[in-house]
């Protein structure tokens, strides 16, 4: 089978708030985790259903540490588990600041595989 994935996928559950463009200032989000993580996107475990070609609004908090990232994606796609009112999404990160990034390889390279010479 073609691997069409960019960037290596961490598995590491991350707490995380969701927001869409229409509920930002309302409420407190949708908390969800993820279920696996890269610099590009995330798979992620949620109770609500979001369509996709959704745009969130990701607040994710690394896990083992009190750093946080804020991340705007896209719903790329949507799978509901079965017999259960759990959904997971994969969304591809967009917008993606240098900063955001930089927290990002360093969480998910920096701990045991060492930050890569050169990312893609």
């Amino acid at each position: 089978m073609f691997e069409r994935r960019k960037r290596n996928r961490f598995v590491e559950r991350n707490e995380i708030l969701i927001r869409t463009t229409v509920d930002k200032y309302q409420g407190a989000g949708v908390a969800a985790h993820t279920y696996d993580l890269s610099t590009g996107g995330a798979r992620i475990v949620t109770s609500k259903s979001y369509p996709v070609g959704t745009f969130i609004k990701i607040r994710l908090n690394l896990a083992g540490s009190d750093h946080s990232v804020n991340l705007d994606a896209e719903v790329k796609w949507l799978k509901q588990r079965p017999n259960e009112d759990i959904f997971e999404i994969g969304v591809e990160f967009e917008r993606l600041t240098s900063q955001a990034v930089l927290a990002l390889i360093r969480h998910l390279y920096g701990r045991n595989d060492g930050i890569p010479s050169t990312v893609s």
